[in-house]
């Protein structure tokens, strides 16, 4: 296997996967040898049924597990150094307020004292904590803590941002609103985005393109690219135009797992 960080700039891909595998010490084959690329500045989801190695992938990407066959490339943009990730848990000290969490990358990288501090304003001013640094976790709802976790996660300016199912644990009202407040960062500063969602709604309303994932060992059996226009409002996700782009994915899915699905009819 191998992992590299290229200087040579193409453009258009932040990351290409190529016959990459992971098979655990265990022997349990989490990824068959897949190829993937990921174009720079997109939002990109990954869907598929519970196991199928989505997180594995994630991490993989993230290069926080290294691949067992194959080869990771990395443009220098995505380059570890580059790259945020958001978890499912918000996984914040609970010792530490707001903004020493979010302050926690800056300190590891060893930044100066006094860049740490409006950086860190600026992230929580981002994800609509602006007031709330001084707060604990334990002082916050479930979706702040996770909005202080994004917020830790840009705080470096990556430029890649991975997330492993970070809404899955919110009540549907906060996580349509960090639905939308998502998106609007991420057309205002166009990250390359990878995003794994046990939704297909979610998938379907934040992306461009779904990949859809089979049963362990995980293969990527679709590539999607989500026919819906760049404006996404909660107007959208009434609409048929969304309903039919989630048929679409969820019949994917279905067939990924083995299931019959009826064709369904023209419109």
């Amino acid at each position: 296997m191998s992992v590299t960080a290229s200087t040579h700039d193409e453009g258009s891909t932040a990351v290409v996967l190529s016959g990459v595998g992971k098979t655990f010490a265990n022997g349990t084959e989490a990824l068959a040898p897949l190829d993937l690329a990921i174009a720079a500045g997109s939002f990109t989801a990954i869907v598929g049924p519970s196991g199928c190695g989505k997180s594995t992938l994630l991490r993989v990407i993230a290069c926080l597990a290294a691949p067992t066959s194959g080869r990771v490339e990395r443009r220098a943009a995505a380059s570890p150094q580059n790259t945020g990730f958001v978890f499912q848990d918000a996984t914040l000290m609970p010792w530490a307020t707001a903004a020493e969490n979010v302050a926690l990358p800056l300190r590891l990288a060893g930044e100066a004292g006094t860049d740490i501090e409006p950086r860190v304003a600026e992230a929580l001013k981002r994800v609509g904590l602006s007031g709330f640094g001084s707060a604990y976790p334990r002082e916050l709802s479930g979706g702040m803590r996770m909005r202080v976790s994004i917020a830790r996660a840009i705080v470096t300016a990556p430029r890649l941002l991975l997330m492993d199912e970070p809404f899955a644990a919110l009540d549907e009202f906060t996580r349509f609103k960090l639905n939308d407040d998502l998106l609007a960062l991420w057309q205002q500063n166009r990250w390359t985005v990878v995003f794994v969602t046990h939704s297909i709604r979610e998938a379907v309303f934040l992306s461009e393109r779904v990949i859809v994932m089979s049963p362990r060992p995980g293969r990527i059996v679709e590539d999607l690219v989500v026919e819906l226009p760049a404006r996404r409002d909660s107007a959208l996700r009434l609409g048929h135009a969304f309903a039919d782009q989630c048929a679409r994915v969820s019949q994917a899915v279905s067939l990924a797992m083995g299931e019959d699905v009826p064709e369904r009819a023209a419109s």
